[in-house]
């Protein structure tokens, strides 16, 4: 066993249940949070990963994963702040119980993985991708994310909020009964994706892309229906006179 995961292990005996935390009610969707460790762990000086490794139970903070890659790793009730995490490539893998604090994963790639109880809070994930994945209890806050790619994922109970989302893709997604809130998600791409009770409320949709087929069933407001109706008869070719 490496050292990473034994002191993980201690790490959890210290702090069991130190990181408990409500649930996030927004929009009628109810996300449970990650369980992490105490805030009394010290925080790890670095953190060396390997293929087929699990991980837990560790604060990081200020370090470099830049433009590391590894496959099947497993990382548990986790803190990550302020860690540089750009091009970091963890295929096939699992992060479970995570949050993710003003951390920077822009270009980082997490194909084909599993999200449980994730959180990124004021992080920038430009060019992200997060695709063909299984995603429960997600929240994205504050974060920064134009050309983020999360195409072909399973999403269940997830909130975007006050995201910066242009251009992202979200092309063959299941993001039914997701929650986008103050979110710029102009030029994103939706095609094919499902999206009954996906809730767009307050967020701009300027020129999204999707056939109207693809947005049966998602909750908008008066103001984005009527934009959506003109953006889609100009696809339409259709002409638009007054009078």
């Amino acid at each position: 066993m490496d050292s990473n995961k034994s002191n993980s292990k201690a790490s959890k005996l210290a702090g069991k249940g130190a990181g408990k935390e409500t649930s996030t009610m927004t929009a009628k969707v109810i996300i449970k949070p990650p369980s992490l460790p105490a805030k009394s762990t010290a925080p790890l000086s670095n953190l060396d990963l390997a293929d087929d490794t699990e991980y837990g139970d560790f604060i990081l903070s200020g370090q470099s994963l830049i433009g590391q890659s590894f496959e099947r790793v497993t990382i548990e009730r986790s803190l990550f702040k302020l860690v540089r995490c750009s091009a970091l490539n963890l295929a096939k893998s699992k992060l479970v119980d995570i949050r993710f604090e003003t951390c920077d994963l822009s270009n980082s790639e997490f194909e084909d993985g599993k999200f449980t109880r994730v959180e990124m809070t004021d992080c920038k994930i430009t060019g992200m991708h997060v695709t063909n994945a299984d995603i429960s209890d997600l929240l994205l806050q504050n974060c920064t994310g134009e050309l983020v790619q999360f195409h072909d994922s399973v999403f269940k109970r997830v909130v975007f909020q006050g995201c910066q989302l242009r251009g992202a893709d979200f092309r063959y997604c299941n993001l039914e009964g997701s929650v986008f809130k103050d979110c710029d998600l102009q030029e994103a791409e939706f095609y094919e994706a499902k999206l009954a009770g996906a809730d767009f409320r307050s967020s701009n949709i300027m020129g999204i892309k999707a056939h109207p087929a693809d947005l049966k069933g998602a909750i908008i407001d008066s103001d984005q229906a009527a934009m959506l109706g003109r953006h889609f008869a100009t696809l339409l070719g259709l002409e638009v006179k007054e009078g």
